[in-house]
C-alpha cells in the first residue's frame, strides 16, 4: 500500500505541534484529516472541527477508517493545571478514553500518542538525563494525565489487539523556518514569551534562581519543531512496518537554562532583554533532558537542530506577526 493510500487521523492538527505533523505527512504522501475544534486551513488536509468526545468523532473514524490515528490535541498548560486540574484532567483523559473507545469500535490497529517529558518529575538522575525505563513520578497534574494516559493506552493495547507508539516530547519549541510557530496568544512556553517580551521592549519574569542547576535557573531541553515532526513520522513508519509497540524520548538531549536562554535571544537580536526575578511556580521541574539513544537505535532518529537555529526560527515566526500586532 502506497503512502497517498493510507489516511491518518490527527487530533489536534491545528495546534502547534500538530500542524506541522499534518503537513510533514501531506508532503510524504499520506491522506491527512484533522480534528480540531479549531478551524485552519493546511493545504492537503481534511478538517472537521469538532470536539474528539463528540458522536461526530465516532462518525468520521468510522467513515474514514484510518490505519492509524496520532493523538496530539491536549490541554498543555503547567501553570494552568496547577490552577485548574479540572480542566487538565478531562481534556487529557477523559478525551482520551474517548477516542481509545472510538479506535476500538472502528477497529484501529495503530494508535500515536503524545506524551510529555513532564512524566519523569523531578531528576533521578545526577546528570538530569532521562530514559524510557525510568520511572516517572510527575510533579504537577499536567504530567499526571500523560502518566495516567500512557498506562491507560497500554492497557487499550493488550487487550484490543492495538499497537501504538508514545513519544514523549521535550520543549518543543522554534518554527519551521519562520512560517509555522506556536500559536497560542498569550503565551505559556518560555521561549515564546521571552521573544515576545524582548521584541516588544517588555520585561520578562525570571520564576526563580535558586534551583540546583549551575546558574540557579530552571534547565529545559529544546527541541526543534522540524525535529519533532519528522519523529513522529519515523515513529509511524516503525509502527506500520514491525507492527511492535514502543515509547520514545524526542528530545535534544543538551539542557540549557533560562539564563542561558536569555542570553541566546540577547545574541540573536543584538540587544538586552529586561528581566524581574519572581518567585517559583508552582509545579515546575528542575532539570530535564532527553536520552535519545533508544530513538536513534530504533527509529534513526536524531535532533539536528541547535537552540539558535530554534532561536532564530522562532523570531523569524514572530518579528512579522508583533509588528502587525504591535506597528512596531
Amino acid at each position: 500500500m502506497n503512502n497517498d493510500e493510507k489516511a491518518i487521523v490527527v487530533t489536534g492538527g491545528s495546534g502547534f505541534i500538530g500542524s506541522n505533523v499534518c503537513e510533514l505527512l501531506v508532503a510524504s504522501g499520506y491522506n491527512v484529516f484533522n480534528i480540531d475544534r479549531r478551524k485552519r486551513d493546511i493545504p492537503g488536509v481534511t478538517q472537521y472541527p469538532f470536539e474528539i468526545n463528540t458522536k461526530q468523532v465516532k462518525g468520521v473514524i468510522e467513515l474514514i477508517k484510518p490505519e492509524a490515528v496520532i493523538h496530539i490535541a491536549a490541554n498543555n498548560s503547567v501553570p494552568n493545571s496547577v490552577v485548574n486540574p479540572k480542566d487538565t484532567y478531562h481534556d487529557n483523559v477523559e478525551q482520551t478514553i474517548s477516542l481509545l473507545n472510538v479506535c476500538v469500535e472502528a477497529g484501529v490497529k495503530n494508535f500515536m500518542f503524545a506524551s510529555s517529558s513532564s512524566v519523569y518529575g523531578h531528576s533521578i538522575h545526577e546528570d538530569g538525563a532521562f530514559k524510557e525505563t525510568d520511572p516517572m513520578f510527575p510533579c504537577n497534574p499536567y504530567g499526571r494525565t500523560k502518566k495516567i494516559c500512557e498506562m491507560i493506552i497500554k492497557d487499550y493495547a493488550d487487550v484490543y489487539d492495538m499497537n501504538y507508539s508514545i513519544l514523549r516530547l521535550f520543549n518543543v519549541a522554534g518554527s519551521n523556518a519562520g512560517k509555522n510557530g506556536y500559536q497560542k496568544s498569550p503565551y505559556v512556553h518560555v521561549l515564546p514569551i521571552i521573544v515576545e517580551k524582548a521584541l516588544t521592549n517588555e520585561t520578562f519574569d525570571i520564576c526563580g534562581d535558586d534551583y540546583d542547576t549551575a546558574d540557579g535557573t530552571c534547565e529545559r531541553d529544546y527541541t526543534h519543531i522540524n525535529d519533532i515532526a519528522r519523529g513522529f513520522l519515523l515513529a509511524l513508519h516503525q509502527l506500520f512496518d514491525t507492527g511492535v509497540s514502543n515509547i520514545y524520548n524526542l528530545g535534544n538531549s543538551k539542557p540549557v537554562s533560562v539564563l542561558e536562554l536569555i542570553k541566546t535571544v540577547e545574541e540573536e537580536l543584538g540587544e538586552d532583554i529586561n528581566t524581574n526575578l519572581v518567585a517559583p511556580r508552582k509545579g515546575d521541574m528542575v532539570k530535564t533532558y532527553a536520552a535519545v539513544d533508544f530513538a536513534k537505535n530504533v527509529l534513526g532518529w536524531e535532533p539536528t537542530k541547535s537552540i539558535n537555529d530554534i532561536v532564530a526560527d522562532e523570531l523569524a515566526w514572530q518579528k512579522p506577526k508583533l509588528k502587525r500586532k504591535h506597528n512596531l
